[in-house]
């Protein structure tokens, strides 16, 4: 039968279907140690190194098999000494002949697989059984195989395997009965042990019985990049997205009722009421599996950052508009938690991208609690010396990527240099930037790297190009506080972040317009809010940086969108934009302070039309998403926005528009028409 690895068939392997029972241990060297477990529950000392690992009625059980090198159950704090014995009861079901479960003696890391560390021995559904080694790069030795008559995927199957120092013995049943496998092999000398299943199998085991257990210490993985405690109190320390200024203008426009503040502030401080009674969830190793290979799994390891790191930005944000001290606490908590708990931030797999698009939310929270009373000096030091020590390398580990990876790398990179204020750094995180838009925009402002996604199918294509846009657009935010102006820089094919975004504009106003999917847009993912989230009657929005887009570049169409949206937040990175940047390009000065309107004191109130600009607040624009900036420059209702909801408003006032509405309409059409033609202008210069 040919195998289905490449191997080398190892000298010392014996195939020993008629040799004595299993050698038994010496009296006077019997193991000390023996543990069982019959999974009542999944119990702290296992982890679930891949794939999801449920256990009920007395079995734990793969529902969701792990990515390419298959599920491991990894057992913690506990291993097999020189001598010692497992045996595993377990069943199987899926895969063809060949899919396989078993479990790996002398393992190295808690999360390596059978590739990287150890000895596996398994019952394939075919029947055979076999003791490999790993070989590394995804490669294995086969030391020993035999057929048997077992069949896993029709009953439960015990397997033993003796160890005595460098010789393996492996036979069917409890250890009582002829080994059917012997090899001597001392390539690892490891104590860890794993139950492990092929990528297809869903294993179910029922009993675990090991002998000769000695107390471990878990190595950290190869992939580990480890955080020792040292703090930096050395570094300096910059501004990143929300500087004591941005917090000033945004005060500002709160106070005086200017949109999008005036509605995403109470918004903000609902979010913060629910955060205070959320407590910190850090892990001790942080890994985030592949998300298609196993979004369950990926979801779960991954949502502990993002609702950790955006509770805390959210907690520092009302902090710091609201004073209330109950929030800065406990912002305060949730940064120390990671840093007082992790240890080590893998990169393999989904690790370092999961880590890049939540791990800048605690940057920002850092932002807007350093040098308040309520964190303190030392906690801050150790704050920033997680960033130099582990945050930085761990981006560092993808951002060589040229996708959306590499933008969300950069992201890190930026915030976390930019928070250290090392110039350095900054520098080479511009000069990276402008690779990545040389690189990723095309001459049509759309991102070929993104836009076929899923296959070459193209739903996911505008999700993407938001997924991809959302960093750069973060990036160029920051750098222009350190003096680089990433928003108006263009690329050799005369396009920037600007012209990206108005792609990105135009195929979310109209998804027909998105010419890489040939189905129906029904079926187009994420294209304004993201999905799944919505579907359990959460709004995440998927383009909230158009907020930073409009400052930068505004468009009518854009201006449109963020009517109809409303303020928007986001789960990636940077929550709250609308409140922290809609219509707020320039920071330095003071909010003008708008004219009096319909509604104030002293002034006879108008009804309301939802989706006009202005809405009850007249001609000032206080009602606006975002507008173009500041007041009266076209902003627009928080409400539906949308045009069905404005041709029902006409139809019940008999087509009359009261006059404060329609000047601020005017007023959005005609500076809209001006903002495009100096663009028009602009572009023309580059392409000369």
């Amino acid at each position: 039968m040919r195998n289905r690895w490449r191997f080398s068939l190892a000298i010392t392997a014996v195939v020993a279907l008629a040799a004595p029972a299993l050698p038994a241990a010496a009296a006077a060297t019997a193991p000390a140690a023996t543990f069982e477990d019959a999974f009542d529950e999944l119990a702290d000392h296992w982890v679930a190194a891949a794939g999801t690992w449920e256990a009920a009625a007395g079995a734990v059980t793969v529902v969701q098999p792990g990515a390419e090198r298959g599920s491991i159950l990894a057992l913690a704090g506990r291993g097999l000494g020189e001598e010692a014995t497992a045996t595993v009861r377990f069943s199987s079901s899926g895969g063809g002949a060949n899919a396989w479960a078993g479990f790996t003696v002398r393992r190295a890391g808690t999360a390596d697989d059978y590739t990287q560390s150890g000895y596996t021995v398994f019952v394939r559904n075919s029947g055979e059984l076999a003791l490999i080694r790993a070989a590394g790069d995804g490669q294995v030795t086969v030391l020993a195989t035999a057929q048997t008559d077992a069949r896993p995927a029709t009953e439960p199957v015990t397997l033993t395997a003796r160890l005595d120092g460098d010789d393996l013995f492996v036979g069917l049943g409890d250890g009582s009965a002829a080994p059917l496998l012997t090899a001597t092999d001392d390539a690892f000398d490891g104590s860890g042990f794993a139950l492990a299943a092929h990528r297809d199998v869903s294993m179910s085991v029922d009993a675990v019985a090991l002998a000769g257990v000695v107390e471990r210490v878990e190595p950290l993985p190869t992939d580990c990049v480890a955080w020792s405690g040292t703090p930096d109190a050395e570094a300096g320390r910059g501004d990143v997205l929300v500087s004591g200024a941005r917090i000033d203008a945004v005060s500002s426009r709160i106070a005086a009722g200017i949109e999008p503040q005036a509605s995403a502030y109470p918004s903000l401080l609902d979010d913060a009421e629910a955060g205070l009674e959320r407590r910190p969830a850090p892990p001790t190793t942080f890994f985030v599996p592949f998300f298609y290979n196993d979004p369950t799994a990926h979801r779960a390891a991954r949502d502990g950052l993002q609702n950790d790191a955006n509770t805390a930005y959210q907690l520092a944000l009302a902090y710091r508009l609201s004073g209330d001290e109950r929030y800065g606490g406990h912002a305060a908590d949730f940064i120390d938690a990671w840093t007082s708990t992790v240890t080590c931030v893998r990169t393999r797999e989904d690790s370092a991208l999961a880590f890049s698009y939540h791990f800048p939310a605690f940057i920002h929270a850092a932002e807007l609690l350093r040098g308040t009373d309520a964190w303190s000096t030392e906690a801050e030091a150790a704050f920033a010396g997680f960033l130099r020590e582990t945050a930085l390398p761990v981006a560092g580990s993808i951002l060589h990527r040229t996708n959306n990876w590499g933008s969300w790398a950069l992201e890190t990179t930026t915030a976390a240099v930019s928070y250290l204020d090392d110039e350095t750094g900054i520098a080479r995180a511009h000069a990276r930037a402008v690779e990545l838009i040389e690189h990723q925009i095309d001459a049509d402002g759309h991102l070929p790297e993104e836009v076929d996604r899923n296959n070459g199918v193209g739903d996911y294509g505008i999700w993407y190009t938001h997924f991809s846009l959302l960093p750069l657009f973060l990036v160029a935010e920051t750098l222009s506080e350190h003096g680089y102006d990433l928003h108006g820089y263009v690329n050799a094919n005369g396009r920037g972040l600007a012209d990206a975004a108005d792609a990105a504009t135009g195929w979310v106003a109209d998804p027909t317009t998105f010419g890489y999917f040939a189905g129906d847009v029904a079926d187009l993912a994420n294209v304004r809010t993201i999905d799944y989230l919505r579907e359990a009657g959460v709004v995440a929005h998927s383009m909230s940086y158009f907020e930073l887009a409009q400052n930068h570049a505004p468009t009518p169409e854009r201006a449109a969108l963020l009517a109809e949206e409303g303020p928007m937040t986001t789960i990636h990175s940077a929550p709250y934009l609308s409140l922290t940047h809609g219509g707020l390009a320039d920071v330095t000065g003071a909010p003008e302070e708008p004219e009096p309107s319909p509604g104030e004191p002293g002034q006879p109130a108008e009804p309301e039309l939802p989706g006009m600009p202005g809405g009850t607040d007249g001609a000032g624009g206080t009602g606006g998403a975002s507008g173009t900036g500041g007041t009266g420059s076209g902003g627009a209702s928080s409400g539906s926005g949308s045009l069905a909801a404005g041709a029902d408003v006409l139809a019940g006032t008999g087509g009359s528009v009261p006059a404060g509405a329609l000047g601020a309409a005017v007023a959005l059409t005609l500076g809209g028409l001006l903002l495009v033609a100096v663009r028009l202008r602009r572009r023309a210069a580059v392409e000369r």
